[in-house]
């Protein structure tokens, strides 16, 4: 409006006087009040409306109160914004005199003056004015959900009708479908409410409804269908934070129910930086954590983890930097960067993983710079408060340092502040060194170095300690129940290190060593190279009824390594032992399982012998894993329970505030280890490796001749199979010369199950050599050793199944490159298998070739 348009309805205004009639002088002078406000004039409105009385107008006075409230709260003279609302009676006006009422229930309501609040938003009917009191109505709600009283929102917000006000309806049934969801746990009457909020009501309450519909099918009605088609109703622009949170949870849904990871990694990707920073620097820990503990891509892990930012999450940000310090410690070697990465988590930021990255720093610094200064520095900022495993682990450790410095006052002193209840394991070492201390020269207290081995001995267990510690457990118990003079002799007493305790530690770290050659780190490791090596496949080969139940709709299998005894070798575990001139024992409590694989994915032989259905030859399937179903850390092939107190530790995925994103696997992820193939009457050694054939299969379509056999070659030079052999033959000896001292000596012979003990020390390789006569078959294999007693063991279900104990790995389908059917494989098999793939419409393909191979 121009001023002069202003001026000239002003002058008008002013025109008219009570002579025209009252209640046209007062609609005029409420006219131009309306006006003065609104060119900023309010003392001229302020005049004007005050002069405005009932007996002209009852109508005009309303709404001139409601102005005038207007006014006096823009100069925050509330006070007067009171007095004028209550000057509105009904009389005046039903419509105004509501809407009054309204205002003042949220006045008193923002000064905390409930009762006052509630007093006048009753004074609200339907009659007044419909939508007026819809808003009443839920004010009143609101109110009463604050000061808990559950039965009167839900009485308030179930007066509010769709056609009053479409808005507050919605808003309203959120209310009770939470009152319901949260507050009296009555899932379906929660469900009827949030399922009255439609979209075109209103986007945001929507989105909010189909948010709380996801959680309620995910965690309490277990429905992860249901659940995810609420998630995915959920669009970012209708609520961001709803939409982040949703992301989160289906993130969830792919990765530990549906184990799809291209899915979960795609809800992770949408979660956006400058839509909210804190769920961006978990989005992305997440990611980190999928590639580097599932896909074993580390270069990518290192891309996620270095996306977060201190400042938007420092807890995500001290994880994050802990893992890359993990990757350069335990991956690539590099153990500058790995000191970097240590190095930058503060005590603030997250002191739990402050702590694990300090004895990270301390470990360094003992183990590979042997600086026992500095890794005294880091081990004594470690508090128990912060991490007691740590801790605890970091007390042994600073033991271990002063043992090494011959201060034993002092590594006394730190072994003892090691507890059982914060580190089973470092509690067992902890002791065991205390009683060889003791029994040293150094303190010659006999009697305190028995309590210390009895207490180690009593306390060790397969899960709890290394295998060393707890063999040389058992031999020092088996010595005190025959009352042996390796016990009883303080001389000879003082020689157990010597006598037994070295000769045992040697045996396991030969094992170890032998166990390292044998890994198949060239499938993991060196991921830009990795696509080509020619071990970055292995086959299983099984029966298609097998694979059917790894695949199988909603509830699959997972992949079951087969405890060892009940193989159809019946030299299985035994070439080893047999050569070294010890037993293995059925009754013994710790037992070994595995699976198979070969390094000959489409091996005649193989089909002939493994998978056949219906008594039919080459009827069964290879199934080719790539290399991320496969781990890294060779201590987890003995029980997942076990870390030693030198090794780290990857951080877990971040938790969601809503739920729990745990792994789905019940084991870690094992190592992948060749067979060595050994005849013992000869001598003969072989590993396990690709055919030349393999070659020629793979790349007939592709290479030529010429270069294939390059390949070839290129592939035997780089696996070193002479140099690897002669190490081991090497180390075999050894190990057979400690193995024989320990036999001959007489006062251990009284130990009944001697041999068996022994056993335990090699066990780790006795089912990676296999007799000779099997080389053919090119076997790699996963194995997991661990106590009968273990909780990951699957008891069978019914007697038929008696004879076959097994462990659970994980689900199959993310880890398959390609399916052989062998050369008899029914069709329908074939069918089925391309309608489950092409149903999954997944973003990589898995193959299924047909084998060619001929049976005649």
């Amino acid at each position: 409006m121009e001023e002069k348009d202003i001026d000239q309805q002003i002058e008008e205004l002013n025109k008219i006087t009570r002579e025209d009639g009252k209640e046209t002088y007062a609609q005029a002078q409420f006219n131009l009040a309306c006006i003065y406000h609104k060119i900023k004039q309010d003392d001229k409105a302020e005049a004007i409306l005050l002069n405005l009385t009932r007996e002209n107008n009852p109508y005009i006075y309303a709404r001139a109160q409601l102005s005038l409230e207007d006014i006096y709260n823009n100069i925050k003279q509330y006070d007067k914004a009171e007095t004028v609302l209550l000057n509105i009676t009904r009389e005046d006006n039903p419509d105004i005199y509501a809407r009054a009422q309204l205002s003042l229930g949220n006045k008193y309501h923002n000064i905390k003056q409930d009762d006052k609040a509630v007093a006048v938003l009753l004074n609200i009917t339907r009659e007044d004015n419909p939508n007026i009191y819809a808003r009443a109505q839920f004010n009143l709600g609101n109110i009463y959900l604050n000061i808990k009283q559950y039965d009167k929102a839900e009485a308030v917000f179930l007066n509010i009708t769709r056609e009053e006000n479409p808005d507050i309806y919605v808003r309203a049934q959120f209310n009770l479908g939470n009152i319901y969801l949260n507050i009296k746990h009555n899932y379906d009457k929660a469900e009827t409410y949030f399922l009255n909020i439609n979209k075109e009501d209103d986007p945001e309450t929507y989105a909010r409804a189909q948010y709380n519909l996801g959680v309620k099918y995910l965690d309490i009605i277990h429905d992860y269908d249901k659940a995810e088609k609420c998630f995915l109703n959920i669009n970012k622009e209708d609520d961001p934070e709803a939409y982040i949170n949703a992301q989160f949870n289906l993130g969830y849904i792919y990765f530990i129910i549906k184990h799809d990871y291209g899915r979960t990694e795609r809800c992770f990707l949408n979660i956006n930086k400058e839509d909210n920073p804190e769920a961006y620097a978990r989005a992305q820990f997440n990611l980190g954590n999928i590639y580097f503990n599932l896909k074993h891509d580390y270069d990518k892990a290192e891309t996620y983890f270095l996306n977060i930012n201190k400042k938007n999450h420092p807890e995500a940000y001290a994880r994050a930097q802990y893992n890359l310090g993990v990757k350069y410690l335990d991956i690539i070697h590099d153990y500058d960067k790995a000191k970097t990465y240590f190095l930058n988590i503060n005590k603030e930021d997250h002191p739990e993983t402050y702590a694990n990255a300090q004895f990270s720093l301390g470990y360094i610094y003992l183990d590979i710079i042997h600086d026992y200064d500095k890794a005294e520095t880091y081990f004594l900022n470690i508090n128990k408060e912060d991490n007691p495993e740590a801790y605890a682990d970091a007390q042994y450790n600073l033991g271990c340092c002063y043992d090494i410095k011959h201060n034993y006052s002092n590594a006394k002193a730190y072994y003892l502040n090691v507890f059982e209840q914060d580190s089973p394991g470092a509690y067992v070492q902890a002791k065991f060194e205390l009683g060889k201390m003791y029994s040293s020269k150094a303190f010659k207290n006999f009697t305190e170095a028995q309590s210390c081995f009895l207490e180690a001995a009593k306390t060790a267990t397969y899960s709890n300690c290394h295998p060393y510690y707890y063999i040389c457990a058992q031999f020092i118990l088996k010595l005190m129940q025959s009352n042996s003079s390796l016990i009883s002799n303080k001389k000879k007493f003082e020689k157990l290190d010597e006598t037994i305790f070295a000769k045992i530690r040697n045996i396991c770290n030969l094992t170890n060593d032998i166990k390292n050659i044998l890994f198949v780190s060239n499938v993991l490791e060196n991921n830009k190279c990795s696509e080509k090596w020619p071990e970055r496949r292995v086959a299983h080969y099984t029966k298609p009824s097998v694979l059917f139940n790894l695949l199988k709709g909603e509830n699959p299998s997972k992949f079951r390594l087969n405890i060892v005894d009940f193989m159809n070798d019946p030299s299985e575990n035994q070439v080893l032992t047999s050569w070294l001139n010890i037993n293995n024992h059925p009754d013994n409590e710790i037992k070994s399982f595995l699976a198979s694989f070969s390094f000959n994915h489409n091996c005649l032989n193989q089909f002939r012998l493994y998978g056949n259905e219906d008594n039919i030859i080459g009827s069964g399937i290879s199934i080719a894993f790539n290399k991320d179903f496969f781990g890294l850390n060779t201590e987890r092939s003995i029980n997942n329970e076990i870390i030693s107190s030198h090794s780290t530790k990857s951080i877990n995925p971040l938790e969601n505030k809503q739920i729990k994103f745990e792994s789905n696997n019940n084991l870690h992820f094992l190592p992948l280890y060749r067979c060595l193939y050994f005849d013992p009457e000869t001598g003969y050694m072989a590993l396990a490796k690709r055919n030349k054939q393999s070659f020629y299969l793979e790349n007939k379509n592709e290479k030529t001749p010429e270069i294939i056999d390059s390949e070839w070659d290129d592939y035997i030079g780089t696996l070193d199979e002479s140099g690897k052999i002669s190490k081991i033959r090497s180390k075999l000896k050894d190990i057979r010369n400690f193995i024989e001292e320990l036999s001959n000596n007489h006062e251990l012979q009284k130990i009944s199950n001697l041999h068996e003990l022994l056993s335990l020390a090699v066990l780790p390789i006795s089912c990676l050599i296999k007799h000779a006569a099997f080389e053919d078959e090119d076997e790699c294999r996963m194995i997991y050793i661990t106590h009968i007693a273990d909780d990951n063991i699957v008891e069978p279900q019914d007697y038929q199944s008696a004879n076959s104990l097994y462990v659970e790995y994980t689900y199959v389908e993310e880890y398959i490159d390609n399916i052989y059917l062998g050369p008899q494989c029914k069709m329908q098999h074939k069918i089925w298998l391309q309608n489950h793939f092409k149903k999954k419409r997944r973003e990589r393909e898995i193959k299924l070739i047909k084998s060619e191979m001929p049976l005649r």
